[in-house]
């Protein structure tokens, strides 16, 4: 373009300029058309990244969290960033340098010094990038870990504010706080000041080329090997041919996070699946939970929490496990929900895998409360219904089985009242009633309750006694593990681990009978 207005200023025509300056305007707003639908294009694209990956990723997630692996959170922060990654700017600087080649070709094309001079200059900024990827890898990937440790611990401690606060824990938690951000800012900072080095190399030799551009381009104006507007046009494309390397530059450190992440997820997407599941659905069971010489060694563990466990659960049958702590109950019982499989034996519910049972399916028959209760969902309703289309009747039918519907009627939106993973504004014991409810909402066949009266007065845990006897008389298959002898008597049978294996069966003397209020609503048989 600066050549054909260089040759118009010597014919002095107007109406060629005229159109020439048109026909730039045009080609200007064509470039930012073509800008805004890229960047659109690049935001649509991250959005659709983000949802096929989530979809995807979600299920291996879950499966590491179950065996320990990495902190879901993390991993799905992974997206996150290679969403931003696509959206930003710093893809754009990537794929522009597909055009470079064709600007140094330009720059040959307009003089052999300005090609020469441009590839030298773009080879530079490349040898530059390595070594600032080189320089700052390991602060940034020191940094990166020490942040995760100091935000991780500190958003753990401060779950305890209580405690904290009660016996004066603060100024040992801001030291420990003080020294995971310090030991992050110095490996931070050590990696700025390497990147600065190297972007301010980057600035000088673009600087340098800029002035060798018109140095050497003004002797060749004097030796007439060029004109005026070769040399404004060399100058034009030699900083459009660097402009993506520098922004490489710049940038580099976002790709390094991206590539780290990508890797991340797709080692992830490359593991076996861990939990082999069928996916056809199972009729309800009515009739027998079965295990079958069950041992489970967990993983890394030099011995099994489970040693050759066997026994059965009929319909409209009670049972309590019992014994020492880290005898196996919780273990047993999270065998008992397919949550593992036994690394010897088997247990199956009607004859069926509880394992390899659909998770869904299975979830629609099962109530089960986790020693540790959590309460998601949002709302209590929510959290009781299982985060599913809630059915009122049913949600109000497990709060009064577990004991708890009055209490959610004095609570200021009822059964709409916000609630917190932690149950804001309820006890421990309350908490744990919501989590009984929940395990009780939709008439469970099997019900496996995991210390479910740790935290409840002995009201509560009448009501409970009396709902689980109520719930066996109409044929649902109960397994409690407890301490409470009040719960030990009320079952037909008690079996008491030790270190993993079943020492004794007994049938407990027979427990006071009770009934429940007569509003109780009654579950579907």
């Amino acid at each position: 373009m600066l050549k054909l207005f260089s040759g118009v200023t010597e014919s002095g025509s107007v109406a060629t300029i005229a159109g020439l300056s048109l026909l730039a305007g045009g080609a200007i707003l064509l470039y930012a058309i073509l800008d805004y639908l890229r960047s659109l294009t690049y935001h649509r694209l991250s959005g659709w990244l983000a949802e096929r990956l989530g979809e995807v990723v979600i299920a291996p997630i879950s499966a590491l969290s179950l065996s320990g692996g990495e902190r879901p959170a993390e991993l799905l922060k992974d997206i996150g960033l290679l969403r931003d990654f696509v959206s930003g700017g710093s893809l754009t600087a990537g794929l522009e340098m597909i055009w470079a080649p064709m600007f140094f070709a330009a720059l040959f094309l307009l003089h052999p010094y300005f090609g020469w001079l441009g590839l030298g200059a773009g080879t530079v900024l490349l040898l530059l990038a390595v070594a600032n990827d080189l320089l700052t890898r390991t602060p940034a990937r020191q940094s990166s870990e020490r942040a995760e440790v100091a935000y991780r611990e500190i958003g753990e401690t401060l779950r305890c504010g209580e405690v904290i606060d009660a016996m004066g824990m603060l100024a040992g938690i801001a030291r420990r706080w003080r020294a995971h951000n310090a030991a992050m800012i110095t490996a931070n900072m050590r990696g700025a000041q390497r990147q600065a080095m190297v972007l301010s190399a980057a600035k000088g030799i673009r600087l340098a080329v800029q002035l060798a551009v018109f140095g050497g381009g003004t002797l060749l104006v004097l030796d007439q090997a060029a004109d005026f507007g070769t040399l404004l046009a060399s100058s034009i494309i030699l900083v459009r041919a660097l402009a993506p390397l520098e922004q490489l530059l710049d940038r580099w450190r976002h790709w390094n996070a991206a590539a780290a992440a990508a890797r991340r997820i797709a080692a992830i997407l490359a593991e076996p699946a861990r939990l082999q599941r069928s996916s056809m659905p199972q009729p309800r069971p009515s009739t027998r939970l079965r295990l079958e010489r069950v041992s489970f060694v967990p993983s890394g563990a030099p011995r099994p929490t489970v040693k050759g466990v066997s026994f059965d659960v009929g319909s409209g049958e009670f049972i309590c496990i019992a014994g020492a702590a880290a005898s196996g109950k919780t273990t047993l019982l999270q065998l008992m929900t397919g949550l593992w499989k036994p690394t010897v034996g088997f247990v199956t519910l009607d004859g069926h895998d509880t394992h390899s049972w659909n998770r869904e399916d299975f979830g629609s028959h099962i109530g089960y409360l986790p020693q540790s209760v959590q309460l998601i969902g949002g709302t209590v309703r929510t959290v009781i219904s299982r985060m599913s289309n809630c059915d009122p009747y049913a949600t109000v039918k497990a709060a009064k089985l577990a004991g708890i519907h009055d209490l959610i009627g004095q609570l200021p939106n009822g059964y709409d009242s916000p609630m917190d993973g932690n149950g804001a504004r309820l006890t421990g014991g309350q908490r744990q009633q919501v989590g009984i409810a929940r395990a009780l909402y939709g008439d469970p066949a099997l019900i496996l309750l995991d210390e479910p009266d740790s935290n409840l007065d002995k009201t509560a845990l009448n009501t409970l006694i009396t709902t689980l006897k109520w719930l066996k008389e109409r044929g649902r298959m109960i397994v409690v593990a407890s301490h409470r002898q009040e719960m030990l008597r009320s079952a037909d049978r008690v079996i008491l681990l030790d270190q993993g294996a079943v020492i004794k069966i007994a049938v407990p003397a027979p427990a006071p009978s009770a009934t429940l209020p007569p509003h109780l609503p009654e579950p579907a048989a």
